[in-house]
C-alpha cells in the first residue's frame, strides 16, 4: 500500500475515533452472517456501538418498521437517524453510510 492511502487511511480512522461520543445502535441477529461481518468490520475500524438483539424482540422490529426501517437485519441507527434500506445494497454501504453519518462527510469503504 502506498504511503498516500496509508495516511488517508490513518485520517479516517483518527476521525473515527474522534467521533465516538456519537451514539450508534446495531439492531442486529445473533447468527446472522451479515450482522456478524457488520459487527467486525465495525470493530476493526473503531466504531463504538451498542448492539440491540432482534432475537425475539418483536416489539423492536414492530418499532423499526415504524420508523421506515426493514424487516431484515442488520439494521444501523446513528445519532437517532435510521439508515433505510434504499440507502445500501451492501454490508460495506451500510458501513460507508454509517461512519459518513458518523464523521459528516462522505466516506466509501471497499
Amino acid at each position: 500500500m502506498d504511503e498516500g492511502k496509508k495516511k488517508m487511511i490513518s485520517k479516517l480512522l483518527k476521525e473515527i475515533k474522534d467521533n465516538d461520543y456519537k451514539k450508534v445502535v446495531v439492531y442486529a441477529l445473533d447468527s446472522c452472517p451479515a450482522c456478524i461481518e457488520l459487527k467486525h468490520k465495525f470493530n476493526n475500524i473503531g466504531v463504538t456501538y451498542e448492539n440491540v438483539s432482534m432475537d425475539g424482540n418483536d416489539d423492536m422490529w414492530d418499532e423499526l418498521e415504524k420508523r421506515g426501517g426493514s424487516g431484515y437485519a442488520p439494521q444501523v441507527e446513528i445519532e437517532g437517524y435510521l439508515i433505510k434500506e434504499d440507502e445500501y445494497e451492501t454490508i460495506n454501504e451500510l458501513i460507508s453510510e454509517a461512519v459518513s453519518l458518523m464523521i459528516e462527510r462522505k466516506v466509501v469503504l471497499k
